[in-house]
């Protein structure tokens, strides 16, 4: 992470860049078959590879410091924080929060290709963190990255309400985020925040197989 993180970049390969990213983010939201399980995965390392160079782009992928407490430490910490604004949020403010739909009809090929589609949010994430790091300090950079990361998941939790679905992804969405790219960061290593992700999405399928 400390490779692409705070480093100059060029304007004009940041604009392609993030041209092709948004392209693989637009065939991930409408559902275009199989490319959208990979495209923002696909594009996301691209774009990376366009900005920085190769070596640099290799090692966010390197081996994480102390990887087991802090997957363990930041994944509770994840859990706690989506639960209690959860429970306000539905129990405080009375607000009918949409869920996830993929999440409601859990099958077993949800369970193998969501690592793919996580990864592919992971690196779109890592992406708009750098690149706003160049500019910002990293709290702010991280900061426009979470917004970012919750502004894409504005159809999956739609409720009808445009105010009560925006403040229910930033608050859930991108709080986690910011937990997930401390991680990252911490860890120096993209694998960290992308095991933590990973292993919430599960978690949350399980509790939903149990409930039924």
């Amino acid at each position: 992470m400390d490779k692409i993180l705070n480093k100059p970049i060029s304007f004009k390969k940041t604009i392609i860049a993030t041209v092709i990213l948004l392209i693989g983010l637009f065939l991930l939201l409408s559902g275009t078959a199989y490319l959208g399980i990979f495209s923002l995965a696909v594009t996301g390392l691209i774009a990376l590879t366009i900005v920085y160079k190769k070596a640099s782009v290799r090692a966010i992928f390197g081996k994480p410091i102390r990887p087991i407490k802090t997957i363990i430490g930041y994944f509770l910490l994840n859990w706690v924080v989506s639960l209690a604004v959860s429970l306000f949020l539905t129990y405080g403010l009375k607000w009918h929060l949409q869920s996830n739909p993929v999440n409601d009809q859990p099958s077993w090929l949800l369970l193998l290709i969501l690592p793919v589609m996580l990864l592919g949010e992971e690196l779109f994430s890592i992406y708009f963190l750098s690149i706003f790091s160049s500019k910002f300090s990293l709290p702010i950079a991280s900061l426009f990255s979470a917004i970012i990361f919750g502004l894409i998941h504005y159809s999956t939790y739609n409720d009808g309400n445009v105010l009560h679905t925006l403040l229910h992804i930033l608050l859930i969405q991108g709080v986690a985020r910011l937990i997930f790219n401390h991680a990252a960061i911490k860890s120096n290593s993209i694998w960290t925040s992308w095991i933590i992700h990973v292993l919430f999405d599960f978690s949350s399928i399980l509790l939903v197989l149990l409930q039924h």
